[in-house]
């Protein structure tokens, strides 16, 4: 008998050991933390930009305006691009009040960061075969990695990255220290390479970007994004508009340039005289197409 009862015993034990390990495993695997490999940190330690979800299934497709053309041809020179000379006359800032970053008095934990670097070497695999191509006329040293603060759209302030061409490095950043302090919100700056180098994607994320190795559809010519000397900026609240056609699609709110809002670039704003005073171009005044989020470096 009591080794009929000490039998029973021994499998009521093994049974409830085997459920205690059971609950247990089941707990680890909802509570462990997981990595999808999404996640890329750079090396300053500053931030962790993440690429955006994939695949697109709203947008898979791109934008045929940025058809690229096989083959680059030498001789190319980004400096005849023509552009539109006249300057529409357009509704001046309303004087609309943004955040502005600095409160006098207020004690600021968060350093703006505005740097200038060489192509760090992540960066470098990042582009390769994304922006950066086997065409592309000219080699990584010609090109400049940035750091810039920048107001969001929450008010918070927050670093974003940039790659432009070296020869313009430290006046990009004087441009993005005088929006910043200006309070202008800007919703996203991440390179164009985290949306497959996908223009309208970027576009769609309302991102604000740089350099792109493309050419202008149809030509033979290299974009000025192409060479690091275009910058867009909030393409959500400064479309490209050529016709009836408007992107991004949610920029079609944005068409009537009289009502300013947050993020809209518009004559005489932080944005608008941070470029102009420059010497860069705005797309915005341009007849066909109006592009009020690109400018773009010609001297």
């Amino acid at each position: 008998m009591k080794t009929k009862n000490a039998t029973i015993l021994a499998v009521i034990v093994f049974v409830a050991a085997i459920a205690v390990i059971t609950v247990v495993i089941a707990w680890l695997s909802a509570n462990l933390p997981t990595s999808d490999g999404l996640e890329h940190r750079h090396d300053n330690g500053h931030t962790v930009e993440t690429y955006p979800p994939t695949p697109y299934e709203a947008y898979d497709y791109q934008s045929p305006i940025y058809e690229t053309p096989p083959m680059y041809t030498p001789g190319n020179n980004f400096n005849d691009i023509p552009y539109e000379e006249e300057h529409p006359e357009l509704p001046p800032y309303n004087g609309e009040d943004y955040l502005n970053p600095y409160t006098p008095g207020y004690d600021y934990i968060f350093t703006p960061i505005f740097t200038s670097e060489p192509l760090p070497e992540h960066i470098i695999q990042l582009i390769t075969g994304v922006t950066f191509h086997d065409t592309t006329p000219f080699g990584y040293d010609y090109l400049t990695y940035l750091t810039v603060t920048h107001v969001n759209f929450y008010g918070e302030s927050v670093l974003g990255h940039l790659i432009v061409a070296a020869s313009i490095g430290y006046e990009v950043l004087d441009i993005f220290r005088e929006i910043y302090e200006g309070g202008f919100p800007i919703y996203s700056i991440k390179l164009i390479d985290y949306f497959n180098a996908s223009d309208y994607l970027s576009m769609a994320a309302n991102n604000s970007h740089a350099f792109n190795f493309r050419y202008i559809a149809g030509t033979n010519t290299i974009s000025r994004h192409g060479f690091g000397v275009a910058i867009d900026i909030n393409p959500v609240q400064n479309p490209y508009i050529r016709g009836e056609t408007i992107w991004p699609a949610a920029g079609a709110e944005y068409v009537d340039r009289s009502y300013v809002r947050p993020g809209m670039i518009v004559p005489g704003n932080v944005v608008y005289n941070a470029f102009i005073s420059r010497g860069w171009i705005w797309g915005g005044y341009w007849n066909w197409p109006r592009d009020y989020h690109h400018f773009e470096r010609r001297r």
